[in-house]
């Protein structure tokens, strides 16, 4: 299997097997459990090999070929279910050998490397920037939560200047021009800690993305993740359909000078969209970008209309699985079996802990006003366990709604019908037929209006 997926990484990237490297360590403290070399490849983590860690001093020894030169992450796995605890950052080159001891589980903290120079120079900053960060987020977290006008305020914020400008130093101290693979990545860094959380100048404003060893380093995708949330929450309209299609653009246009990253980035939204199931995007990203000259390559390996095949397994006009949901005075109630239809019907999965079902249920009133008398019926499907909460939460939406429950959360009905986020909808006829499946509610009013 190790050698399948190190085959399936170099076809699609075109790289070819470096030197052995030999990756020996002790973690003192550490039960016998496993340890696994895990590389990145742009859209997936993927193993490349594994040992057992021994007693009593919880030593290992690998012997491995590593694909590519770069960051990859030590897995310390823990307990039975082999599920990491703890990991450490690695930079591997084809025949630098590593070696360090470790004190579990202070694992970062503790790591002494007696080989390997880039990777002692690169431990270093991450240990020095870890530390100094974490005072920050303590120093903003405080400033977040006691007034301004608190006298020990001023105190709070001198503090915070003083560790922001060491941790500029810290930067700045990390430019051995020996170890250029390690003063790569920590310019990357670099370049996002000074550009922060602010999206408005757009996503990759002073960000080189030129760099192909974005490929092995999962801070983009993390930044991604970003700055689709950031683009959630402004987007106050729910125009989710546009929003996606602006996002895409936003994100692959840019790289189309960087083709292995563009092609990684591009399978990554892929299956995000997969994972959120988002067909729309999916369908997007095939019009304007398969056929594109950057990315038609057969070594892409990504067919979306197998992906949308699966997604729209419960497809229009298809009835609607019965599901046994719970009311809110913990009778069991068969949905939609039974429950009362007309000739639109919109059932709303959400869950109190989304800010998005938070900020969109004026829009889910103001829909139901609107159209109530012409027989529109709502069904509001809660995903949460906390069935205390959810009571409690009902209170702020109209009573003459179907309000039901599902324990399962993503596992239960959600899961059926394929829903993987919420605020979600699905309208569907008096026969019990789905028409729309859609998390974007001004999709859900064109169609109701023609209902209606």
């Amino acid at each position: 299997m190790k050698q399948l997926l190190l085959a399936f990484f170099f076809f699609c990237y075109g790289n070819t097997i470096g030197q052995i490297v030999r990756i020996s360590g002790a973690i003192n403290g550490l039960s016998p459990k496993y340890i696994v070399l895990v590389g990145y490849n742009g859209v997936e983590e993927f193993p490349i090999d594994s040992a057992y860690v021994q007693l009593p001093n919880g030593f290992f020894q690998l012997n491995t070929a590593i694909p590519y030169s770069g960051l990859y992450k030590l897995l310390i796995e823990k307990g039975q279910n082999r599920s990491p605890d703890k990991y450490i950052d690695l930079i591997l080159k084809p025949g630098d050998d590593i070696s360090f001891i470790t004190q579990y589980p202070h694992i970062t903290d503790s790591l002494t490397i007696t080989k390997g120079e880039e990777l002692q120079y690169f431990t270093r900053f991450t240990k020095q920037y870890n530390q100094v960060q974490y005072k920050i987020f303590l120093l903003e977290d405080v400033l977040r939560k006691y007034p301004s006008n608190d006298p020990f305020m001023s105190e709070i914020n001198k503090n915070l200047s003083r560790i922001q400008s060491e941790k500029k130093t810290i930067f700045q101290r990390y430019r051995d021009a020996r170890f250029p693979l390690a003063n790569r990545y920590i310019a990357m860094l670099r370049q996002w800690d000074a550009r922060g959380s602010d999206f408005s100048k757009g996503f990759y404003q002073g960000i080189d993305i030129s760099d192909t060893l974005w490929v092995h380093n999962v801070l983009l995708h993390q930044k991604i993740g970003q700055y689709y949330n950031y683009l959630m929450a402004e987007n106050a309209a729910q125009d989710f359909k546009n929003m996606n299609k602006s996002f895409i653009d936003q994100i692959l246009d840019p790289l189309k000078s960087n083709e292995l990253l563009w092609k990684n980035i591009f399978q990554y939204l892929v299956n995000a969209y997969k994972t959120m199931n988002y067909p729309d995007a999916l369908e997007y990203l095939k019009e304007k970008y398969l056929t594109d000259g950057v990315c038609a390559d057969p070594s892409q390996s990504i067919d979306i209309d197998q992906i949308l095949q699966s997604l729209n397994a419960l497809k229009e006009g298809s009835y609607l699985p019965n599901a046994v949901l719970k009311a809110p005075d913990g009778s069991d109630q068969i949905f939609p079996k039974d429950v009362p239809s007309s000739k639109a019907n919109l059932l709303i999965l959400w869950s109190s802990g989304c800010s998005h079902c938070r900020e969109s249920k004026p829009f889910w009133i103001d829909l139901y006003n609107r159209y109530k008398q012409n027989g529109l019926t709502i069904s509001a499907l809660h995903l949460e366990s906390d069935v205390g909460l959810w009571k409690e939460n009902i209170k702020t939406l109209p009573s003459d709604w179907i309000h039901l429950h599902d324990s399962k959360g993503w596992n239960g009905y959600a899961g059926v019908l394929k829903i993987f986020g919420t605020p979600a909808y699905v309208l569907y006829d008096t026969d019990k037929k789905l028409i729309l499946k859609t998390y974007d509610i001004k999709e859900v009013e064109e169609k109701i209006k023609k209902l209606l």
